[in-house]
């Protein structure tokens, strides 16, 4: 599918409204628009994290930079073809069609990140605590991603109680949450930053 833009104002939506990839006019405030919204912001923290790495740690840290690079790169594309099927008119949940059964240990989006996050384990400790986002730079702008994608995840499950929503999509948003958590520990263990660790009931 090839995308023209040739204007980057059009007034459409100045009553706030905006049409979906058919044509189908739909108020900008609507559970849909915001699906694709959150998941547009989403894919913005990865390009601030992916941007981050290559510009900051390209000399010194080559293996961050081109690991990010790839990764990050793969999926902020894919982001782009989820933001498609949510922006897809769609019917009342009533009318759905019965869909077959997901299983995500068939899907190759799902287990790319999977197979990214079982490597960064391998090379960082368990530990006895919850991280809190800091230490670095690009731990914490992963922390922002992260958190970001955990906000677009509870918007996809609002939407999935209302109306269509395909399964992989939320399977999707879980795991791609799970692995900026694994990525930000991996990246604060390969420059050899000292996370810092929540103490329970420490007060000011």
């Amino acid at each position: 599918m090839n995308v023209r833009l040739n204007r980057i104002y059009t007034k459409s939506g100045d009553k706030g409204m905006t049409r979906l990839s058919r044509g189908v006019e739909i108020s900008k405030a609507s559970l849909q628009v915001e699906s694709y919204g959150a998941m547009d912001e989403v894919n913005s923290q990865l390009g601030v994290v992916r941007s981050w790495a290559i510009y900051q740690h390209s000399v010194t840290h080559p293996e961050i930079a081109g690991e990010t690079e790839r990764t990050l790169g793969t999926i902020q594309n894919l982001m782009f073809d989820i933001g498609r099927a949510l922006a897809r008119p769609i019917e009342a949940k009533e009318d759905e069609k019965e869909e077959p059964e997901y299983d995500s240990s068939e899907d190759d989006r799902v287990l790319f990140l999977e197979k990214r996050i079982d490597a960064y384990r391998d090379e960082f400790a368990a530990i006895d605590s919850f991280t809190i986002p800091g230490g670095c730079m690009l731990n914490a702008y992963a922390h922002v991603a992260r958190t970001g994608c955990r906000r677009w995840e509870r918007i996809l499950v609002r939407r999935r109680d209302e109306m269509h929503l395909d399964q992989w999509i939320l399977v999707y948003a879980n795991r791609l949450s799970d692995y900026l958590y694994a990525y930000s520990r991996w990246v604060s263990h390969r420059l050899s930053d000292q996370e810092i660790l929540w103490k329970p009931g420490v007060e000011k």
